[in-house]
């Protein structure tokens, strides 16, 4: 006589439970923690629930004891209803195309980090344009399989905003059966967190906070991490990488103590795996120039303006009239950066009517939070390379090498002066065309109408 099943029992959130919990968590994290992201500690002590359980909540698709449920719910002041929670069908009667419970890793490691106040990417709730910048880096991740992409661009020309669509994208096909990645990882290094910080975060998501016994080197955390990256296919990114850069040395080099980043840029361009990391930046590491030539799998992107008719949408967003023939004079002059075109756009709204006609006679068009922008670029150069955009500034008009050798002054070699060329260019800070080598219209009046040298 056959012994009758053992029936399973248990429970799994419902997105709309998932969404509500994620929201209280959200808003406790402002009131009691500052803003930051809950650690596994942190969430512990809320719940008293290990974080076994806590991971079987947040990825959904584990059963959970409705007891643990009504805990965790408890304890961020909510209620468990019926339309929280559900009790998944067996696997053997899930339709192959229908997902609808299967939640993907991603929201809780996103949620849930040893260091949660870098953790998390901006919302992009507003985005114009970009069509043809996404559909190249799509191309490079899910054709080339590229493993190391490097966006770089000046400062408000939306590198994080790309990113963070373009990560968003890849967010809302994770745990389907197309799928392009397991795991999609976000850290910001603005706030210049070590590499063995940094390492032992993405070590911590993709082993589900299993690693224990981590090694201290830099190198050996970097080998560690490998494993995980050959093993599963990653998208990690690693947002705002010049704040680990020196400033007002040769462009590229990094701060003492933060060596190591170069080492884990190296290895991922370097070695086989199955994952991909993005790097944004204002300005890219010497390393990495010399990695791409080398890697078919390594690729920079450098950001420019939006295209007119994108950019005109922002100006509308913030009051300006269309009709006005001068917009397109302003998105020129401001090379389509979108933060500066929003800046001015509010300006002009607020302070002259909405008139851009006004605004221009004015005669000043880097102020405030323009200014600010810039003056955080250029103060990073050294000062070889503050007197090359000054000669170019003073000059207005396009020159050519010889000419510009003979502008610097003190005197310089070619030798240098090429090096400098070449730093500024990465850093998007000056043109050439076949007039020769200028600035930007925003970048020369703020380096003629201040004391920035």
């Amino acid at each position: 006589m056959d012994l009758p099943k053992k029936r399973k029992r248990g429970s799994i959130l419902t997105h709309q439970g998932l969404d509500k919990l994620k929201n209280a968590i959200q808003t406790k994290e402002y009131a009691e923690n500052d803003g930051k992201r809950f650690t596994l500690d942190n969430l512990y002590e809320q719940t008293r629930l290990d974080s076994h359980t806590l991971s079987k909540i947040f990825q959904c698709n584990v059963r959970v004891d409705k007891k643990s449920l009504v805990q965790c719910f408890k304890a961020f002041n909510l209620v468990l209803e019926s339309d929280d929670y559900q009790s998944p069908l067996p696997v053997s009667l899930v339709k192959p195309e229908r997902h609808s419970t299967q939640f993907p890793i991603q929201p809780l490691q996103l949620l849930i980090h040893p260091y949660g106040d870098y953790g998390l990417a901006p919302h992009v709730s507003v985005f114009y344009g970009r069509t043809a910048e996404l559909a190249t880096l799509k191309q490079w991740i899910q054709v080339n399989r590229c493993q190391l992409i490097m966006v770089l661009g000046m400062g408000g020309m939306g590198k994080t905003s790309l990113i963070a669509k373009l990560m968003a994208d890849f967010i809302k096909s994770t745990g389907s059966s197309s799928s392009e990645f397991k795991y999609v990882i976000w850290r910001s290094l603005r706030h210049a967190p070590t590499v063995e910080e940094t390492l032992t975060e993405l070590i911590h998501i993709l082993s589900h906070q299993q690693a224990v016994d981590l090694p201290k080197s830099p190198d050996q955390l970097i080998s560690k991490l490998m494993q995980y990256l050959h093993q599963t296919r990653c998208l990690l990114v690693l947002d705002n990488l010049e704040s680990i850069l020196q400033s007002g040395e040769q462009g590229g080099s990094y701060r003492e103590g933060f060596e190591g980043y170069g080492q884990l840029i190296r290895r991922i361009g370097e070695s086989t795996h199955k994952s991909c990391l993005i790097i944004t930046s204002r300005e890219p590491p010497i390393a990495f120039i010399l990695l791409e030539k080398k890697a078919n799998s390594v690729k920079s992107f450098i950001l420019k303006g939006l295209l007119p008719e994108d950019g005109l949408k922002i100006l509308q967003s913030e009051g300006i009239n269309e009709t006005q023939a001068e917009w397109q004079t302003l998105h020129h002059h401001y090379a389509g950066n979108p933060l500066i075109l929003k800046i001015v756009a509010a300006t002009i709204h607020f302070l002259f009517s909405g008139k851009i006609d006004i605004f221009l006679a004015h005669g000043v068009t880097i102020f405030g939070g323009i200014y600010n922008l810039l003056d955080q670029q250029f103060q990073r150069l050294s000062n070889l390379d503050k007197t090359v955009i000054y000669s170019l500034a003073i000059h207005r008009k396009p020159i050519f090498m010889p000419e510009l050798l003979n502008a610097i002054m003190p005197p310089v070699t070619s030798q240098k002066l090429l090096g400098s060329i070449d730093s500024l260019q990465w850093r998007s800070l000056i043109e050439c065309n076949y007039n020769g080598f200028t600035v930007k219209n925003d970048l020369m009046e703020y380096v003629t109408s201040s004391e920035s040298l």
